[in-house]
């Protein structure tokens, strides 16, 4: 199971990031922030390193017959454990310690990557969670069109 500092982590850091529809921004904004918040001064920071969004369209059993759900579902898997501007990996203790402390985070494999974090950011490791970290956002709306052709036929 996934920590809840994690877990809460991850909800601060996607409610300020950029819309899906901005794909560029939205990648170039999980790569520029960390999990640990804008003003982290730990040599160790965690980032999304992949994330995989899922968008469904249902409708909305509230607001008939053209009532629509959309759903927006953003799971990551994978993270980047990145040695803070050192091109060279974090001791290994520190590392354990740094999951541990900061994330809650225990028995958890990594592996070093060949290419530093983004703009030579410092050296990165990959780990992948034991159980995914998901966030969803829903909205409300009529199907406008719809509606203009049962009233305009």
């Amino acid at each position: 199971m996934t920590s809840h500092v994690l877990t809460n982590a991850y909800e601060a850091l996607l409610s300020c990031a950029p819309a899906p529809l901005f794909q560029k921004a939205r990648d170039l904004y999980l790569k520029k922030y960390a999990l640990d918040g804008r003003k982290s001064e730990s040599p160790l920071r965690l980032f999304v390193a992949r994330e995989n969004l899922n968008e469904t369209i249902s409708p909305d059993p509230e607001a008939p017959p053209h009532g629509r759900i959309a759903r927006l579902e953003a799971r990551t898997e994978e993270l980047a454990l990145v040695h803070w501007q050192n091109p060279e990996p974090a001791d290994h203790n520190a590392v354990e310690h740094y999951l541990r402390e900061t994330w809650d985070l225990t028995d958890i494999a990594l592996h070093s990557c060949d290419d530093p974090w983004f703009r030579d950011g410092g050296h990165q490791q990959r780990l992948t969670l034991p159980t995914p970290l998901l966030w969803t956002r829903e909205a409300r709306y009529q199907d406008v069109e719809k509606t203009l052709e049962e009233e305009n036929p």
